[in-house]
C-alpha cells in the first residue's frame, strides 16, 4: 500500500473511502472533504472488515481512511486487507491506541499515517501532506533484493550455499546483507559461520508488533563486516507459531537498511515460508542431480512461480559429481525436469571439513576451489556487477546507525 502523491486540486477528483467506527471522526472527515473539495467521498460505518468488503465489491479508491479500533491484530488484518488493495492506494489509519510500537509497525507495513483519536481536520491535513513525500522513501526500499533459498531435499547443501552467497555479497561486493535462518529448531546457518544462536528471532516472529530497527539490531549477530545473521535454536519440545504479520514486519524493517536479505528456508511450507516466498525478488531452489531430488525440485520451482510470478527463479545444482548420491548427470536431470540449471557447484570432498574446522563459509575457507568459484559466480549474478566494482562501505550496519 504505497502512498499516492496528494494535492488538494488533484484529490478533489479522486475516489475516497472512509470506514469509521464513531460519529465524531466521521464528522471530521466530512468537514475535511468539504475543505478539500472531495467530489467522490464514500463514508461507511465499520473498520477493516468493512473496508475489505467494500474493496471486494467496488473499484478501489485512491485514498482509504480506515478505523482499526475493532481489530485485535491491526497489523495482521491490514496485511490481509492489502491483498485487495492496488499498490498505488494511500491508506490512513485511525484509532484510540496510543502505542508507539503499533505506529511504527503500521508505517513499516506501508500505511501513510496513523492518527490517534480524537482527531481534528488539521491532523488529517498533515497526514495527507506527509503522504505526498512518501513515494521517494518507498522507491528507495524497493532497491533491496530479497533472496530465498530452499532445498529440494535434505542434505543438498542449501545452507552452505546461502552462507557462501551472503558472505560473497558482503565481502566481495561490499553490500549490506542480512541473513535470516527460518528453521528455528534445526537451522545451522549461524553454526556454519561459527556463531552461537541468539534468542531474538522467536520473539520477533511471535510478536511482530514489537519489531523495529533496534530490536532486530540487538537480535542479529555479526558474522563479517556488512553481514549479520538472525537465527535461533529453540527447544524441540516447543511448538512455534509465527504471527500472520511477522514476515512482512521483518522484511519491511530490513529493507530500509540492507541491500540484500538472504533467507534460508526450511522445507516445511507453513504460512510464514509461503509469505516470504511471495515477497521474494529472487527464489533459488537448491538440488542435487538424483532422481528423488529432480521430482521435488520441479515441484518447488512450480510452487515458487505460483506464489511469486514476477520474481526471478533460479535452480542451482550442488554437490555435482558425488556418485554416492545416486546422481543421474546434468543432461539427464535437465531432460527429465525440463529445467535449465542456472549454476552447477561441483562436489569437493574436503569442503565440509574445511568449513567446519575454520567456521568460515566455503568461499572464505577454500578460496581457490571450483565450488567457491561457482558460489562467487552466483553472487555476481545477483549483484549484477563484478566483485571489484566500487561500492559503499560503512563501519556499522545501517539499522544500528539509524537506531543509535
Amino acid at each position: 500500500m504505497d502512498s499516492l502523491e496528494i494535492g488538494a486540486r488533484g484529490l478533489s477528483r479522486q475516489r475516497v473511502l472512509a470506514c469509521l467506527e464513531d460519529l465524531e471522526t466521521g464528522q471530521v472527515v466530512r468537514e475535511l472533504g468539504e475543505n478539500w473539495g472531495w467530489q467522490n467521498l464514500s463514508l461507511r460505518d465499520g473498520g477493516i472488515a468493512e473496508a475489505r468488503a467494500a474493496l471486494e465489491q467496488q473499484a478501489a479508491p485512491e485514498l482509504l481512511i480506515v478505523d482499526i479500533d475493532s481489530s485485535n491484530d491491526p497489523v495482521g488484518d491490514l496485511y490481509a486487507l492489502a491483498a485487495v488493495c492496488p499498490p498505488d492506494m494511500s491508506v490512513i489509519t485511525v484509532g484510540k491506541r496510543n502505542d508507539l510500537a503499533l505506529y511504527r509497525n503500521l508505517l513499516e507495513l506501508g500505511v501513510t499515517d496513523y492518527l490517534n483519536k480524537p482527531i481534528t481536520v488539521a491532523m488529517f491535513e498533515r497526514a495527507l501532506r506527509r503522504g505526498s513525500r512518501a513515494p521517494a522513501a518507498a522507491a528507495e526500499r524497493r532497491h533491496t533484493q530479497l533472496v530465498t533459498l530452499i532445498g529440494a531435499r535434505g542434505g543438498v547443501g542449501t545452507t552452505t550455499i546461502a552462507a557462501g552467497l551472503a558472505w560473497c555479497l558482503a565481502q566481495r561486493h561490499e553490500k549490506s546483507v542480512a541473513a535470516v535462518d527460518l528453521d528455528l529448531h534445526f537451522g545451522n546457518f549461524g553454526l556454519s559461520l561459527d556463531l552461537a544462536p541468539s534468542g531474538g528471532l522467536r520473539e520477533v516472529l511471535e510478536y511482530p508488533t514489537r519489531i523495529d530497527s533496534r530490536l532486530l539490531g540487538s537480535a542479529m549477530l555479526e558474522a563479517a563486516p556488512g553481514l549479520r545473521v538472525l537465527g535461533a535454536e529453540e527447544p524441540l519440545i516447543d511448538q512455534l507459531r509465527a504471527a500472520p504479520a511477522a514476515a512482512d514486519a521483518i522484511v519491511s524493517v530490513l529493507r530500509a537498511d540492507c541491500d540484500f536479505i538472504i533467507v534460508d528456508l526450511p522445507r516445511h511450507l507453513d504460512d510464514m515460508v509461503r509469505r516470504i516466498i511471495t515477497l521474494a525478488s529472487t527464489s533459488i531452489v537448491v538440488t542435487d542431480l538424483s532422481l528423488a531430488a529432480a521430482r521435488d525440485a520441479l515441484r518447488l520451482v512450480e510452487f515458487c512461480k505460483l506464489l511469486a510470478p514476477a520474481a526471478r527463479h533460479l535452480v542451482v545444482a550442488n554437490q555435482v559429481g558425488a556418485a554416492h548420491r545416486g546422481e543421474t548427470g546434468r543432461a539427464a536431470f535437465e531432460r527429465a525436469t525440463r529445467i535449465t540449471l542456472d549454476q552447477v557447484i561441483p562436489f569437493e570432498a574436503g569442503s565440509a571439513l574445511a568449513t567446519a574446522s575454520t567456521g568460515k563459509p566455503l568461499p572464505a575457507a577454500l578460496k581457490a576451489s571450483k565450488a567457491a568459484d561457482a558460489i562467487g559466480a552466483l553472487a555476481i549474478q545477483l549483484a549484477g556487477a563484478p566483485a571489484n566494482a566500487p561500492a559503499r562501505r560503512t563501519l556499522l550496519p545501517r539499522w544500528l546507525r539509524r537506531s543509535a
